[in-house]
């Protein structure tokens, strides 16, 4: 939970985002506690990050 607050204030200028960012922030440390690698969830937050942009850019 700590660890999601903390990538939550991270992304703070979202304000209305924060709550997807927290909950993003809770299946990033999920997946990391399931693989023990910071990859995969680095994998997610570019997926995202990049469905985020295309999203915006072609909306």
């Amino acid at each position: 939970m700590i660890s999601s607050l903390i990538f939550t204030i991270a992304h703070f200028p979202t304000l209305n985002a924060m709550p997807v960012n927290f909950i993003n922030g809770v299946v990033f440390a999920w997946v990391y506690e399931k693989t023990g690698s910071v990859i995969p969830g680095m994998i997610i937050h570019g997926i995202i990050n990049t469905i985020a942009v295309f999203l915006t850019v072609t909306g």
